[in-house]
């Protein structure tokens, strides 16, 4: 509206800021536990978090791989636990006074690891109450002075599931009036825990649930070396980079496997979203230091921690085999320690050049994003193409795009545009070309020899 009368009139515009970018290195691990939630991908930042909520035994498939990251520096891990079909944890029913089920005890470690728990009731110091003593053999709980009376503040089952590491607790209801319905004396182990057999639609439904996670750039099953799993996740990173959530699967050969039959993995799974790695025992170091390294940083030579030896020691001959497939080797090199020979997919793309791609898509997608709405103008348009130059430009500055060594191409290329047809369906396009910088793998050098 046109002011009539003198005075100023103020127009406050909220500059569009492109928000920060998910962190890069979220490693996502499928596997099995010890404990935990199965299914519900959950966030750890150190070994100690993943210990406490997940456990620390060493037969399960996450644990060593979680070790390995960590002790790698990766910055985060969600991790996603399977239980498989037809697995049970360990139970036990406490008995009341009257021999009527009065509290059920799950174990919280997954399949036949719950039935090494034992639980003891006896009377509790205070009349009228029990103590309960629940042991796996290395941790020992113990709980005094519990009642069944719903109502109390040391009511069994509540008390239980709110301060044991070991079970879970649920009232059956006794039909026997207090005090009879509190646990009668009794010591047993739970029983009933069955390891359940993983399939292939365990990893299918754990890489359902990670769909929806924006932060993960890194997948890979632990401990697995079976083909089809790993092609169900390079499947799944291949989807998940159409909708501009990207990322690389990570997959391991398997333990005593033969350099051909290591070889022979390429002919079908060959992809710039997929990395294998060899010898056996080592995909989670990797993991963790590819997660350590900047986006645009090559994990070539770099150097492994954690590892004292290697399931397999390659020859030349035979790293220049597994090279020529499209897979990563470790050497033990003599004042280097444990390194990757060189960082590449199974396609033979190099893992820092992926990475870059996949930052520039992320980056690109996060400031368009906030301008839908505005573009219906040139205006618009040019803001959108300036808001993207400088976020290029900052990858520039970072050295993760670059110009030919000529200097006669740029290290982007960018416009953004609308023509008419693509007007009239509401549609902006943006083209761009980036030249990310590559790992500089081979050094020649001349000498000159006078007499």
């Amino acid at each position: 509206m046109t002011r009539i009368l003198p005075g100023v009139e103020i127009q406050v515009i909220k500059e569009i800021v492109p928000q920060q970018l998910n962190p890069s290195g979220v490693v996502a691990m499928i596997g099995t536990t010890e404990k935990g939630e199965t299914l519900t991908p959950t966030h750890v930042s150190s070994y100690r978090e993943f210990a406490d909520k997940f456990g620390s035994g060493e037969q399960f498939t996450i644990t060593r791989d979680a070790k390995q990251a960590f002790q790698n520096g990766v910055f985060e891990i969600v991790v996603t636990s399977i239980s498989g079909k037809e697995g049970s944890k360990a139970k036990l029913v406490l008995k009341d006074l009257k021999n009527k089920d009065t509290a059920l005890l799950t174990a919280k470690k997954s399949g036949e690891a719950g039935n090494s728990i034992t639980v003891k009731v006896e009377n509790g110091s205070a009349p009228e109450s029990v103590k309960v003593m629940i042991t796996d053999g290395t941790a020992i709980e113990i709980f005094d002075n519990l009642v069944m009376d719903p109502g109390s503040n040391l009511n069994l089952a509540q008390y239980i599931n709110t301060n044991s590491n070991l079970v879970t607790a649920e009232d059956q209801k006794s039909a026997s009036k207090p005090p009879n319905n509190n646990p009668r004396e009794a010591e047993a182990s739970l029983s009933g825990g069955v390891t359940g057999v993983i399939s292939k639609a365990d990893y299918e439904a754990a890489l359902d649930k990670l769909e929806s996670d924006p932060d993960v750039d890194i997948v890979m099953a632990c401990d697995v070396a079976d083909p089809e799993i790993q092609a169900l996740i390079e499947a799944h990173c291949m989807k998940m980079s159409q909708e501009a959530k990207n990322r690389i699967g990570l997959g391991t050969v398997a333990k005593g496997e033969s350099i051909r039959d290591i070889v022979k993995r390429t002919n079908v799974l060959a992809s710039d979203r997929f990395v294998l790695v060899a010898p056996y025992g080592t995909l989670g170091s990797v993991a963790g230091l590819i997660s350590r390294l900047n986006y645009y940083e090559s994990p070539t030579y770099k150097p492994l921690s954690g590892l004292s030896k290697l399931e397999a020691y390659y020859t030349p001959s035979e790293q220049m085999e597994l090279l020529k497939a499209g897979i990563i080797p470790l050497e033990a090199q003599r004042g280097r320690g444990i390194i990757v020979v060189k960082g590449i997919t199974s396609s033979k793309e190099q893992i820092s050049v992926m990475r870059i791609a996949d930052h520039s898509v992320r980056g690109v997608k996060s400031i368009a994003d906030l301008f839908i709405g505005t573009l219906n103008n040139q205006s618009g348009r040019m803001a959108l193409k300036g808001k993207i130059t400088e976020f290029l430009m900052r990858m520039e500055r970072e050295g993760s795009i670059v110009p030919s060594t000529d200097g006669k191409e740029p290290a982007y290329l960018l416009d953004v545009y609308s023509s008419q047809l693509d007007f009239a369906q509401g549609i902006v396009r943006v083209d761009l070309a980036v030249r990310p910088v590559r790992a500089m793998d081979y050094i020649y050098a001349t000498i000159k020899v006078e007499a």
